[in-house]
């Protein structure tokens, strides 16, 4: 359901990185967001904002905090930098759309959710694939008891997630490097969203399989939830099978791709990196850079949902299935689609809960509570790889909560 509004909510943006790329197209198309601002270190970023949009451009965030025009920012950083990035927004009195993962540890999580609760603000925290149309509308069938009681769930999803370029601390786990706190914060808000959203406990393993991109490529975890439910999370990002083939070679962004382009993402790393360290390769392709290209073309009239591999949820009698399209439902009587209209504006969803919260006319799901119960079972991935035993969870909360 879009939330409509008679207001244009001016957005500052902070961090215009690879996030800001990917958000961008939602920005541009949704009439309710107007760019008014970007802040980055970058200048070519600051420049190509300036030439796009015009608006007030800086290195520092505090020259836009004061602008009563600006309500939203959107917050785009190093999740090292967000609570006390986070403290200076709400000190003004600006809402807030926050990129995941909220944080990198329970600490900061809990003292973010401290903050937003003492304070005007409203926080939503994404994007995250939760918010994709297939999953909700996945959701609402779990819901609706047709199919019986939801029993179990599958997530599979293999990339080149690996050899994508990146920063040196993207590499480093305790910076937030590696596919659990990326990845897997994908998976695991899924997942609780279909499953109830209390995690009980964790049993996972995390592969390490390149030494020189020392920190975790790939996980497998089972996830037993407070009401019984079982799910098992496969993530793979080491560019070998990819998950699209099964998503029609449909793209996590809902575009049609290749079935060969993951193949070569170790070659393209190799030759890219040649003559360029990989931080400033990364650099040149962010918004702004040399290599900079639109995620989304204006024509891309062939866009469907986006996803995140592959998810079933087995009900007692049936099984669901998101993909880009719609969702497949194998029921005891007949297996058939519920087809999804191809969406107009990509991540709407993720400006319809902004908004909604913002004027209370729509519960929202991605609160602090919802990210920190994220947080503590990607953290729980890594605990249980660790020390080789099931991990037990405790701040987990159910929707709404």
């Amino acid at each position: 359901m879009k939330i409509k509004t008679s207001k244009v909510y001016g957005l500052g943006v902070i961090g215009m990185g690879r996030a800001f790329t990917v958000m961008l197209p939602t920005f541009i198309k949704d009439p309710r967001i107007e760019l008014m601002a970007g802040i980055d270190k970058r200048l070519e970023a600051r420049v190509q904002f300036q030439n796009d949009f015009g608006g007030i451009v800086s290195d520092n965030m505090d020259s836009i905090l004061d602008n009563p025009k600006i309500e939203i920012i959107y917050l785009a950083t190093p999740a090292e930098l967000h609570i006390n990035q986070i403290k200076k927004i709400v000190s003004a009195d600006k809402h807030i759309l926050l990129e995941k993962p909220m944080s990198l540890t329970i600490k900061d999580a809990l003292a973010i959710t401290k903050l937003i609760a003492a304070s005007k603000s409203q926080l939503i925290v994404g994007h995250s694939h939760s918010f994709n149309l297939p999953i909700q509308l996945t959701h609402e069938l779990i819901n609706s008891q047709k199919f019986g009681p939801l029993r179990m769930m599958s997530a599979l999803n293999y990339t080149d997630f690996m050899y994508r370029p990146r920063r040196p601390d993207e590499l480093i786990t305790k910076k937030g490097g590696g596919v659990v706190y990326s990845q897997a914060a994908h998976q695991i808000d899924i997942l609780r969203l279909l499953g109830g959203g209390t995690i009980k406990s964790i049993r996972a393993n995390t592969g390490i399989w390149d030494t020189k991109r020392n920190t975790e490529g790939a996980y497998n975890a089972i996830l037993t939830f407070n009401n019984g439910v079982t799910a098992i999370a496969t993530y793979s990002g080491y560019a070998h099978f990819d998950s699209d083939e099964f998503q029609d070679w449909h793209s996590e962004f809902g575009q049609p791709q290749k079935n060969t382009s993951h193949m070569n993402a170790r070659k393209n790393l190799n030759v890219n990196t040649r003559e360029i360290n990989e931080g400033a390769f990364k650099a040149s392709k962010n918004y702004g850079g040399i290599n900079y290209s639109p995620l989304l073309k204006s024509n891309s009239s062939i866009q469907q949902h986006q996803h995140f591999g592959s998810i079933i949820a087995s009900c007692e009698n049936g099984d669901l299935r998101p993909v880009p399209s719609g969702v497949l439902v194998y029921s005891d009587e007949k297996h058939y689609k519920r087809v999804l209209k191809a969406p107009k504006i990509p991540r709407v969803e993720v400006i319809d809960e902004l908004i909604g919260t913002i004027e209370n006319k729509k519960d929202p799901i991605h609160t602090c509570s919802w990210a920190l119960a994220n947080l503590e079972a990607c953290l729980g991935i890594l605990e249980s790889s660790k020390k080789q035993k099931e991990v037990f969870l405790k701040y987990q909360c159910e929707l709404g909560e």
